[in-house]
């Protein structure tokens, strides 16, 4: 039975008096104080089962602060316990200001940076602060701001992707020059810090569960920096997160050309892969492949493309053994001289070593059985079980006599989905139910086999194998990564017959052929 559930709280001024706010059962619960932003939906509840459920203000007022109290009637046709629990609720006045100038800069290549950012806040609980620098591209706005640097609510300085190395090096600095102050420098200015700047800040409280919750976040105005370049010199980097990967895993590769006015200049990125052309990325963004690369990218299982203005991505989706090797990106910039002629300007990254190893099936198998020795006309019944298994397993089933004289005879085999067979020599048992073959569970299978005759004994056999998919969709293909297999021996028991007496012999004799 689905409960409901009804929220009031009580203003610690007057704790005797009830204000109603929201009801999963009554939709006019709320008392007129709460009723427009429940109506408005800035107070709503959120069932998450029959008999859960959350209460959600989405923007806390002062006269929220008080005691909450959740009631959920009682629909038992007894008391069996506590219906309501009460919680207190301390809302804290946001104080906190950031502030720093709106203005445009314009600096040369090189040059020296430097802008100041006011923080302040009245809070009187214990609370932190967080104020870090960041950097908004001017070419692309949907894309999320670069984090310049950081100085944390626990007061470590950190800072973000490309600036970790220059921050390493002295040529970032955050400086706490007041109370209230906090002064960014980055000296060396280079083209790519070229942007919209701002300040943000963030004020932190912890909670009784010693867990740290930014009450507030907010901005300053920015600065719009732009930077001559020096020079129409350029540089190339080709990142990538590793470079050691196991068959089936995806490499990406980034190839980042640093210049400025990127978007206004023309550059055309090759990759290549131990000397043999992978693709080519021309002026209109449109990738040419390599030969020995068109069916893989047709089959969806690499990708080659322009990400933003300075960013190209090589991506292999599935790697094999033979990716592992040299990767270099190519970079060639077409310039229109004064005179109307083109010039073209190239430059190659350092190489990238990556090395691929060959995935490798750590699966074993064990093989048990219900008896090693049955009566004829029992079952035999065996349960094969894998472990450190990493991908979908297939099993067959397997008989021979008990000297493997003769070639293996299949029984069944059970496919990667648990789509069941059964061997053309069991055909004819299979079809009255005397093979059963089934997949239990992801790493166990049995085999059932009826009315055993003494023509069963010997031994089974199952063999294990493992797959790995390389691809997705219809273009998905399977291979092998590993197989193992475990045998066990079985015999099979004649029932015995009785031979009758002769006249002149009272012995019953009860023969057991075997």
């Amino acid at each position: 039975m689905e409960q409901n559930f009804e929220w009031s709280m009580y203003l610690l001024s007057a704790l005797e008096r009830e204000i109603r706010i929201v009801s999963t059962n009554q939709p006019n619960y709320a008392y007129a104080v709460y009723a427009h932003r429940v109506n408005t939906k800035e107070i709503y509840v959120e069932r998450l089962a029959g008999d859960s459920a959350v209460l959600h203000i989405t923007k806390v007022q002062a006269q929220d602060q008080g005691l909450f109290e959740c009631y959920t009637p009682n629909t038992d046709g007894q008391y069996l316990g506590s219906y309501s629990a009460r919680t207190n609720l301390t809302v804290i006045a946001d104080s906190l200001t950031v502030a720093a100038p709106a203005q445009t800069l314009s600096k040369v290549e090189s040059d020296t940076l430097q802008l100041t950012c006011e923080v302040s806040r009245t809070t009187l609980q214990h609370t932190h602060l967080s104020v870090g620098w960041y950097l908004r591209s001017p070419e692309d706005a949907a894309a999320p701001p670069q984090e310049l640097v950081t100085l944390s609510r626990d007061f470590v300085l950190r800072s973000g992707g490309p600036y970790r190395q220059r921050m390493a090096a002295g040529d970032l600095r955050l400086d706490k020059t007041s109370a209230t102050s906090y002064r960014l420098t980055i000296h060396k200015l280079q083209p790519v810090d070229q942007g919209l700047l701002y300040c943000q800040a963030a004020e932190w409280i912890q909670d009784a569960d010693d867990s740290w919750f930014a009450m507030t976040r907010k901005q300053s105005d920015k600065t719009q920096l732009r930077i001559q370049p020096t020079d129409r010199d350029f540089s190339i980097q080709v990142s990538t997160e590793r470079r050691s990967f196991t068959a089936g895993e995806p490499l990406e590769l980034h190839c980042t050309i640093e210049a400025q006015n990127v978007p206004e200049r023309f550059f055309s990125v090759s990759w290549v892969f131990s000397s043999s052309p992978v693709a080519v990325v021309g002026t209109s963004a449109v990738p040419v492949l390599g030969p020995d690369y068109v069916s893989r990218e047709a089959a969806g299982h690499m990708t080659v493309r322009k990400e933003s203005a300075n960013v190209y991505l090589l991506k292999l989706q599935h790697l094999r053994p033979e990716d592992a090797g040299k990767y270099i990106c190519r970079v060639t910039e077409r310039e229109k001289t004064p005179t109307g002629d083109f010039i073209d300007r190239s430059k190659r990254s350092r190489n990238v070593q990556i090395t691929v190893q060959p995935l490798k099936s750590n699966i074993t198998v064990s093989l048990s059985s219900n008896s090693s020795e049955v009566l004829e006309g029992d079952v035999i019944q065996l349960t094969c079980s894998v472990q450190s298994t990493s991908g979908p397993l297939s099993v067959s089933w397997l008989w021979t006599d008990r000297q493997a004289a003769a070639p293996a005879l299949e029984l069944a085999s059970v496919g990667r989905e648990g789509t069941v067979w059964h061997g053309a020599s069991y055909g004819g048992r299979s079809s009255y139910g005397e093979v059963r073959a089934e997949k239990v569970r992801a790493d166990t299978f049995s085999l059932s086999l009826y009315n055993a005759s003494p023509g069963d004994e010997g031994q089974y056999r199952c063999q294990a194998t493992e797959w790995l998919q390389t691809g997705v969709g219809p273009e998905a293909n399977w291979q092998i990564i590993g197989e193992k297999s475990a045998t066990k021996a079985i015999a099979v028991k004649t029932v015995g017959k009785l031979v009758q007496p002769s006249p002149s012999r009272r012995t019953c004799i009860l023969d057991w052929l075997e």
